[in-house]
């Protein structure tokens, strides 16, 4: 575990300032994100402002953490699970975008739980 770094974000009605360890770091921060769970402590991640000196440069200590994208496959598992076969086949056939063609009415499920998967 790395030491933790003293983090300081202040509002004065117009603009944000942002602190790590005491060292103004405001101009190369485009955005920051907090994550906070009980009994631990915040997770900060900065986002950096591209300069135009690019690379831009920033000398403090942080924790680096490299992310991984998840894996979307138990999110669309249980999306699936979740579905009414009969509800998902209904849909599909009322599609206007249905074709009666070779994979015409599978390429409307799919369309049909794309859609449902993005809200619409």
């Amino acid at each position: 575990m790395t030491t933790p770094n003293r983090f300081q974000l202040t509002f004065d009605g117009r603009s944000y300032a942002v602190t790590v360890d005491g060292n103004d770091v405001s101009e190369h921060v485009a955005g920051v994100d907090v994550q906070a769970v009980p009994h631990d402590l915040p997770h900060v991640v900065l986002h950096l402002r591209p300069t135009r000196a690019w690379p831009a440069e920033l000398d403090l200590l942080a924790r680096v953490e490299v992310g991984a994208s998840p894996d979307p496959g138990p999110a669309a598992a249980a999306f699936l699970e979740a579905l009414d076969p009969l509800e998902v086949e209904r849909a599909a056939l009322a599609r206007m975008d249905l074709e009666n063609v070779p994979g015409g009415g599978t390429a409307a499920v799919l369309r049909q739980l794309v859609e449902w998967a993005r809200g619409a």
